[in-house]
This record gives structure tokens, sequence and C-alpha cells, in this order.
């Protein structure tokens, strides 16, 4: 067939490099099709022809079927139609490549749900930012970004994957900053003992931007869970809030005790009695003189989280005096 086809087969190829996600059947059977239906555009009659591609020569020719079971090469209809079919091939080939890169974005995003990425800051797109990954492009939509936290580009963010989105013929994995299991995997990736397993987080609570607190207990039992998450002179811990841009991080020992669990999750402040009420799942808890905003929070931010984290209705007290 005339060169221009032929280039743009050369072309193609090019362009997919050398990646091992081609499937050459596949491509071919794409090549074929589109010059095929090149040809039937110009000779609709001659429904019977067919293209035949060959990746290795880069030779492209038109045969028809005969009744032998055989087939006869059918002469090139001309410059016109070469120039085409080069079109239809480059078309093709493109459209291809969408649909696969498209198909391995959202089969990649999808096993990696829930897993902690390292991405470069790109390009903002209104709200919304472009991400980076060393496999696939992740957008951070403003619903699952800290609120006040201004990414810049060329930034190095970790994010955590939470979906994967079809736009048209292109895919995209949606990442988190704001989103619980950011925190989970952060003190996943820096405290080794959760990575074998002897420590475990029980319930995490996090209002982004503001404050976490995370209840994490030790499974022998024989570890200091809490102080595992801190770690030598805090460290562990401030590598944490380093990553999620200095948001406060309470590690709260968690307890099968209810009223232990819920005086704990008060912390900082300094819890003196908690009667429990099972039948409204309320914890009345009384804290120590001068503690009561301490506990309380702004804004009630601390209690609310505590209620979260714990599973029970906080209702706090001063020493002698009710809160309102």
């Amino acid at each position: 067939m005339a060169e221009p086809v032929v280039s743009e087969l050369r072309s193609a190829l090019a362009e997919l490099g050398s990646s091992a996600e081609v499937g050459e059947a596949e491509l071919v059977a794409v090549m074929e099709r589109a010059v095929t239906e090149a040809y039937h555009r110009v000779a609709p009659s001659d429904s019977a022809v067919r293209a035949r591609v060959d990746l290795g020569s880069g030779a492209v020719e038109l045969f028809r079927p005969t009744e032998s079971g055989g087939s006869e090469r059918v002469a090139d209809p001309g410059p016109d139609f070469s120039r085409t079919a080069a079109l239809a091939v480059r078309g093709a080939v493109g459209g291809w490549l969408r649909d696969a890169e498209r198909d391995r974005v959202l089969r990649e995003g999808s096993a990696r749900r829930g897993e902690l990425i390292d991405t470069l800051v790109e390009r903002r797109d209104g709200d919304a930012w472009w991400l980076r990954n060393d496999r696939f492009p992740a957008l951070l939509p403003v619903e699952e970004q800290i609120p006040g936290e201004s990414p810049e580009r060329n930034r190095h963010l970790k994010v955590v994957v939470v979906d994967v989105r079809r736009r048209g013929r292109d895919a995209a994995v949606v990442v988190s900053r704001s989103h619980p299991n950011l925190v989970r995997r952060l003190l996943e990736q820096e405290v080794p003992e959760m990575a074998s397993g002897q420590i475990a987080i029980r319930a995490i609570a996090r209002e982004p931007g503001r404050r976490t607190k995370v209840a994490v207990y030790a499974a022998t039992g024989t570890l200091d869970a809490e102080g595992a998450c801190i770690g030598p002179r805090g460290v562990r811990h401030r590598a944490v809030v380093a990553e999620l841009g200095g948001e406060q991080l309470h590690i709260v020992g968690w307890s099968p005790e209810p009223s232990v669990f819920c005086a704990r999750a008060l912390a900082p402040a300094e819890v003196l009695a908690v009667e429990l009420d099972e039948d409204s799942r309320t914890a009345r808890i009384t804290v120590a003189p001068g503690q009561l905003s301490l506990a309380i929070g702004r804004s009630g931010e601390n209690a609310r989280l505590a209620a979260r984290l714990t599973g029970w209705r906080i209702d706090i007290h001063g020493d002698g005096m009710e809160a309102t």
C-alpha cells in the first residue's frame, strides 16, 4: 500500500513506545478495521475486501477472500485512498490508546483504593488540583482537601486513594487529604509496630485541618501503644503532624471499659469521674476545676471528637458546676 499509510503505521508504533500494556493482537485488529472501513467508504460496493497489517514489517495490504478459501490481493485504490486510510489509522490508534490508558487508570486506581501514595502537585483546575504520581494522574477535588490548605506547584503531597471516576473517554484517580484513612496510613507508615500487627487502630475521629483523635491498642497487651505511636522524643508523632500541615493529633489509648475510654478520649482535660447511662448511651463526665473549657474545646471540638471516637454521648460537667 502507498507510503502515507505505512508511515502512519510506523508513527503509531513509535508513539506506543515500549509499553508492556500494549496488546499486539488488539492493536492489529484496530488498524485493520480502520483501513478496511476507509476502503469501504471509497468502494462501498466491494464489501468483501479486508485489510491485513503486519506489525513487524509495517506492511499493509488489501485482500478479498476467494471461493476456494484463499485470498487475492486488491490493488491500492490510489493516493486519495492512501491519505484517507492514513488519517483513519492515526485516529483509530489515538482512540485505542486513550481507551487503553483509561482502562489502565481505572484498573490501577481501583487496585490501590485506600492506599497512601506520594504525589507532586502539578496544576490547579478550578477549585481542584491535579497531582502527578509515577503511575497515574490524581485529582484532589475541593471536598477532599484540608480546609485552609493551599497546595503549591511541585510540592510533594501524601494522599490516600478514595475513588476512580470516568471522565468521558478518560479516567481520574480521586485522592483525599481530608479522609480519616490518611491519618491511619500515615501512622502505619511511621509506626513499625502497626505494620507488624502489634499495635492496631481501634477508631479515628477527625476534623480535617483542626484536630484528630486516634484510639490505639496493643494486640499483645505488653506494649505501650500510645508511646509507640508518639515515638522516641515524639519523632513519629511530629512526622505525622508535619504531613498533615500542623493539624493537632491526639493519640488515645483504647480500653474495653467505656468509662476509661471516655475519660481518655477527653484528653488533654483532666477527668475526675465518669458515670455511664447504658440506656441512653450517655457518659456524664466530671472534669477538674478550671478544665471545663479545655474538655469542651473551641466550638465544642474536643467533646465532639471524643463522642465520635467512643460512640458515647458526652455530657461534661465541671467540678461542682454544670456545663450549659
